[in-house]
């Protein structure tokens, strides 16, 4: 049976032409591509990956574990993990936890293994921060001896390494610019097993 694809229009003989269906795998490629660019983009502009070097971090972060930071609307608080780009000795991106931020004073017993956060110079048993996560090793290449004092300046933060023995941080390098802060570590993502938040 034959059809007739004709319309007429004001007595005149047009062909109609049939719809056109886009193909299934063309769906399916806009579709991807779309993703894509709106990844790339929320990953340019608001995460950014980067990658653990060395044992300073042990043991909540370890040697080539893969990372996502944000610097969306973040502003460093206490106790997070943060990326930055250290422009002393080291001169590229470090990875370590924030102990206090502008405004505080820190004091350190190396010899009791004790870190106290205060607002003035007086501390007392309620300023000290709960160490027990942390690695404290018996030898190390910043073991030290004695007290350091340090007030943290407006716009600065005081960082130290969880393995704590083990890491150049501001007990060495001094205070950070908060304005050399990447981003805050959100989140985990290699080793597969281990994917997930970090503490």
């Amino acid at each position: 049976m034959n059809v007739d694809n004709t319309v007429i229009n004001d007595g005149q003989k047009t062909e109609e032409k049939p719809p056109q269906k886009k193909s299934f795998a063309f769906d399916v490629f806009d579709i991807v591509l779309r993703a894509s660019i709106a990844l790339f983009i929320i990953l340019c502009f608001c995460f950014k990956i980067c990658t653990v070097v060395g044992s300073s971090m042990c043991n909540t972060l370890t040697d080539g574990e893969r990372l996502i930071i944000s610097n969306l609307f973040y502003t460093p608080k206490e106790n997070d993990i943060i990326v930055f780009h250290e422009t002393g000795s080291l001169n590229e991106p470090v990875v370590k936890r924030v102990i206090a931020t502008g405004g505080k004073w820190v004091k350190i017993d190396f010899d009791n293994a004790t870190v106290y956060v205060s607002d003035d110079n007086n501390f007392d048993e309620d300023d000290i921060i709960d160490e027990s996560a942390y690695v404290y090793l018996d030898v190390g290449s910043y073991k030290r001896s004695g007290t350091l004092i340090t007030e943290v300046p407006e716009g600065y933060l005081f960082v130290m390494g969880d393995n704590r023995n083990n890491s150049l941080d501001s007990r060495t390098l001094g205070v950070i610019d908060e304005r050399t802060v990447i981003g805050k570590v959100v989140l985990r993502i290699a080793p597969f097993e281990k994917f997930g938040p970090v503490d």
